[in-house]
């Protein structure tokens, strides 16, 4: 694999950290973060910070900028911002993009991009709830993506400094169900890290495997202050949790996602991730908007399509979002 590749990673958060340190780390030497703020600020002084499994790292990448103006056209681009931050960094993302530039999007829930599977954009059908106004439908370069699962627990314990203490999975996709080329190019692209990758024909199944887990933990998380562990295995929760995850297989199952799913197992395995928080938590706590456009409200548009009621989880997501307004009106 050739060390050169330009890469760009939207976002400096626990997630595009983490990438950052164990693609530099593993000797690529044209990794650029893109970031605001105090981050922007303290990345540039400091560099990035990471302690996982593996030992602790203290990288530096070739570029930390606010803008995409600094860079030059990129040969991988990995977004890990929230999925409400896509509009307005489109038109960044775009001046980025040459012929061949894969684009990851590394987002939580369902993606924007569902119903898109290689066809013309403005045939696809549009999930509401991610893009009401057609915008992304009408700008996003989506022959240029690679679908994306990321099952990567990392803390962002302080800026530019993560924290981990499970093993690291990528799932990675054609939104065609092809295997192409380009997929065993970003495999390869991770060939040198600790971070497993894997291909996958069918990338919406593992999507909805990811989607069973977030809208499980994540708005509950928030309501009780629960950590993993508790949620999956908590003879006060798990009731809760194990009606979450039985209305939105049923979601899931409806639009033909084939999921190796046992219930008893997969709290078993929510349990085993510790006594660590959800990102919802973390951001509830720091006062952040959460993220329910895709892990939740999506969920419930493409059940309304098959008239599934999912009462527990509407309930779930209407508290959630209730003590996450009050929350923000007293910033």
């Amino acid at each position: 694999m050739d060390k050169s590749a330009q890469i760009t990673i939207f976002g400096a958060g626990a997630i595009g950290c983490t990438l950052a340190v164990s693609l530099i780390h593993a000797g690529f030497n044209r990794v650029s973060v893109i970031a605001r703020g105090k981050n922007l600020e303290v990345l540039k002084k400091q560099g990035l910070y990471l302690t996982d499994l593996s030992g602790e790292y203290h990288v530096w990448p070739y570029q930390v900028v606010e803008s995409v103006d600094e860079l030059p056209p990129q040969d991988f681009i990995f977004i890990c911002t929230k999925s409400d931050a896509l509009k307005s960094i489109t038109p960044s993302i775009l001046k980025l993009v040459h012929t061949e530039t894969v684009l990851i999007p590394m987002l939580n829930g369902i993606p924007f991009w569902y119903f898109y599977s290689g066809q013309d954009c403005s045939s696809a059908q549009m999930v509401k709830s991610l893009d009401a106004d057609g915008f992304l439908q009408d700008h996003f370069p989506f022959k240029q993506l690679i679908g994306a699962v990321v099952f990567i627990t990392a803390e962002l314990i302080d800026h530019g400094r993560v924290k981990s203490n499970n093993p690291y999975l990528l799932i990675f996709g054609e939104p065609n169900h092809c295997m192409s080329e380009r997929l065993q190019t970003l495999q390869d692209l991770f060939e040198d890290t600790t971070i497993d990758v894997r291909l996958h024909e069918r990338i919406r199944d593992q999507i909805w495997t990811k989607v069973l887990a977030n809208l499980s933990s994540n708005p509950l998380s928030v309501l009780t202050g629960a950590t993993l562990k508790q949620i999956y295995s908590d003879p006060e929760l798990i009731t809760i949790t194990a009606s979450i995850l039985q209305e939105t297989r049923l979601v899931a199952s409806s639009y033909g996602a084939r999921i190796q799913f046992d219930p008893a197992k997969f709290l078993e395995l929510g349990a085993d991730m510790g006594d660590i928080h959800t990102s919802m938590w973390q951001d509830f706590q720091q006062k952040k908007p959460l993220e329910l456009s895709s892990i939740a409200d999506a969920v419930f548009e493409l059940a309304q399509h098959f008239h599934i009621a999912m009462p527990m989880t509407e309930k779930i997501v209407s508290l959630t979002r209730f003590v996450s307004g009050n929350s923000l009106k007293h910033k």
